[in-house]
């Protein structure tokens, strides 16, 4: 394991957000991609969505989006844990363990931004986002 991230979800208002902790903290957005960026198809009202954002200050790093969960109320936010990985054998243990009990989001896969990733809810509710740099062996 490389690094832990929190990820924090903001439902509809990650752009203020990350407006506001630029302002409030001093900080700077390193990346920011949007839904309509992905090759994936997503319903209208999610295109100009932050789908990956990620915040630096000198203090403190996290990631955030707006998520695609419309049930709960605008900028309600919430978090999960990133997981970045340098080998895939660690990942592929930790999503097995992780996901014993729990719920499976995203299968462990190859993704269009370059890193094989996947979600899982755990067993006490806590959401977990696992990447890892290893190329693909389809490559």
């Amino acid at each position: 394991m490389s690094s832990l991230q929190p990820h924090i979800t903001f439902h509809g208002m990650c752009r203020d957000a990350l407006q506001f902790y630029t302002d409030a903290l001093g900080g700077k957005i390193v990346t920011l991609s949007t839904f309509d960026e992905s090759p994936v198809e997503f319903p209208s009202h999610f295109l100009n969505r932050v789908m990956h954002a990620e915040f630096v200050s000198p203090e403190l790093s996290f990631l955030a989006s707006d998520g695609l969960d419309d049930s709960l109320a605008q900028g309600s936010g919430d978090i999960a844990f990133h997981v970045s990985f340098t080998e895939q054998r660690r990942q592929d243990v930790i999503f097995s363990a992780l996901s014993d009990q729990g719920q499976i989001i995203m299968p462990l896969d190859y993704t269009f931004w370059g890193v094989r990733f996947g979600m899982v809810t755990d067993k006490f509710g806590v959401r977990w986002m696992l990447s890892c740099s290893a190329e693909n062996p389809e490559d």
